[in-house]
């Protein structure tokens, strides 16, 4: 009978590799950390201290959470959030990877291992983990693979095929050791007590994944002091672990999320502030398109706040549906001495290049280092744009740092010969903030934040150049992040049945994780408001955003 569960050979040493001829590189240099980490979110601690001043302490969740020899029925929020044993725990973690203690030495703190199980996420530091028998990576960014190399033998890694692609050309990770799994499907996890894993797309970069865990508590696993009262029962847990991804309807919506309870969720929380509710991909991605044509065009750029006041009910967005005709004469009209330089990370962003390079009908150029990372992401459309010649292209790659109003005239004079202007795009998440955030009591009301933030649409007109932009150098930073913003996240939380919520970005300083864990709080309060209204999700402006 196909239960639609893939066991996996403990000794499987499936090809994740195709590219042998590609000099894999010694990953070691990864613990100095890529272009890819930005620094951690400090801000957080001072931004809107006010925001919540309600006592959510106290909020009840009517789950029986105790172990088996318990019978009083506890509340799960004050388990996780706000007993002292989930202070305790972090601060634990903190000390554990504090900064002063050797990489070598550092421990692997508790949100990196499933809590009852022998699976690890993301946790290479410490090489072998005590109890760890499966080590599941999420994708193929440096602050989550940091310390892998060639010299990796610590145990079986379990990611999606393009990560373990990626990893094994980046890092140079034995084969041996590399189980590339396929999404959607149910995998059981050999040596983990029949614990199941399913892979889903995490919106995030090319193969990133977030992980459907399901089974018993076995073991105690890692070095964290604090253990729990399930190891040994027989009730079957399921956690989801985020790893790093861009929350949308299809993730709630997803078979292996849709209607199901998750004990623990491991939340992605780079964004989780209410300054940061950027807009949503899809709309920021046409309006970079729709940027770039406009200045090819010649056309003005317009503060689209101020046609709203002008003309109420205007219609913003900017079309792409043209027929043959039109669509022939805009080529004819679009210039070809414009260098398009978009900022990307070693791996992410290329969404944004491939709308810009389609719309112009360009190719792509990249230097060889990157050109050998994308093609290790089995993106055939991508492939296809690619060349090595940078004047046979309008749309050229380069890392975030080398897009700014300083370094683009240096870049455009290296092609003089055939390109007078450069337009650079900055895409990150992390220079977007609200324009009208305050620590009002507004800003606790998650129904009002809502109604603001999914009733916004974006385009092309809200985009301006960073200042010291001219005719022949211009430079727009995008609101463009591969990370949830604070909208997705309450949209994410409110839309899954969730006993727990387990921050694992920011978790640093004692501020930002009593901030989160409010937001927590605020959410559990909503669902349960939601839910006696009979909205168990937050309705979708598109199959892909909310």
């Amino acid at each position: 009978m196909d239960t639609g569960i893939i066991y996996l050979s403990s000794d499987n040493e499936e090809d994740c590799g195709k590219n042998d001829d590609i000099k894999a590189l010694d990953c070691t240099a990864a613990d100095n950390k890529d272009e890819e980490i930005i620094e951690e979110f400090e801000e957080i601690d001072s931004l809107n201290e006010d925001y919540l001043k309600e006592d959510i302490s106290k909020l009840p969740i009517d789950i029986d959470n105790s172990p088996p020899q318990k019978k009083a029925k506890l509340s799960a929020f004050n388990i996780l959030m706000s007993s002292n044993n989930d202070t305790n725990a972090y601060n634990e973690a903190t000390a554990m990877s504090s900064k002063s203690i050797p990489k070598n030495q550092r421990k692997t703190p508790f949100y990196k291992i499933l809590e009852g199980m022998p699976i690890a996420v993301d946790a290479f530091m410490s090489g072998k983990i005590p109890g760890v028998e499966a080590y599941v990576l999420s994708h193929a960014h440096s602050d989550h693979y940091q310390s892998l190399s060639k010299n990796w033998d610590a145990g079986p890694i379990y990611c999606s095929i393009i990560t373990a692609s990626l990893v094994h050309h980046i890092c140079g990770v034995p084969k041996e050791y590399l189980r590339p799994l396929s999404n959607d499907t149910a995998h059981v996890l050999p040596s983990t007590n029949g614990v199941t894993v399913t892979l889903i797309d995490a919106n995030h970069c090319p193969g990133s994944s977030i992980f459907v865990f399901e089974g018993k508590q076995s073991v105690h696993a890692g070095d964290s002091n604090f253990k729990s009262p399930w190891i040994g029962s027989d009730r079957i847990f399921r956690y989801l672990h985020c790893g790093d991804f861009r929350a949308s309807p299809q993730h709630v919506n997803h078979p292996a999320i849709k209607g199901k309870k998750f004990d623990a969720v491991y939340l992605d929380t780079t964004y989780l502030n209410p300054n940061y509710s950027f807009p949503p991909q899809r709309q920021v991605i046409d309006a970079c398109r729709d940027l770039v044509l406009a200045n090819l065009r010649g056309e003005m750029q317009v503060n689209e706040s101020m046609l709203d006041m002008l003309k109420s009910g205007f219609n913003r967005v900017v079309s792409s549906a043209k027929n043959e005709e039109e669509e022939e004469k805009e080529e004819k009209k679009i210039p070809q001495d414009v260098l398009i330089v978009v900022g990307t990370y070693s791996i992410g962003k290329e969404r944004i290049v491939k709308a810009v390079a389609k719309a112009i009908n360009s190719k792509i150029f990249a230097d060889k280092r990157r050109q050998a990372l994308l093609r290790n992401e089995k993106d055939e459309e991508l492939n296809n744009l690619l060349t090595e010649d940078p004047y046979d292209s309008q749309v050229h790659i380069q890392g975030l740092g080398g897009v700014t109003i300083n370094t683009l005239p240096d870049y455009l004079s290296k092609f003089k010969k055939k390109y007078n202007r450069v337009i650079g795009l900055k895409p990150t998440g992390w220079t977007y903030k609200n324009a009208s955030s305050s620590s009002s009591e507004l800003d606790i009301n998650i129904e009002y934040l809502l109604k603001r933030d999914l009733n916004r649409s974006f385009t092309y007109r809200n985009l301006f150049s960073t200042r010291g932009s001219n005719d022949t150098v211009a430079c727009y930073g995008i609101p463009y992040s591969e990370h949830s913003s604070f909208t997705e996240l309450t949209c994410f939380a409110l839309s899954i049945d969730h006993v727990r919520m387990i921050a694992t970005v920011n978790v640093g300083k004692q501020a930002s994780r009593e901030r989160m864990k409010k937001w927590f709080g605020v959410w559990h309060q909503e669902r349960r408001k939601r839910l006696e209204k009979g909205l168990k999700q937050v309705p979708a402006r598109a199959e892909d955003y909310w």
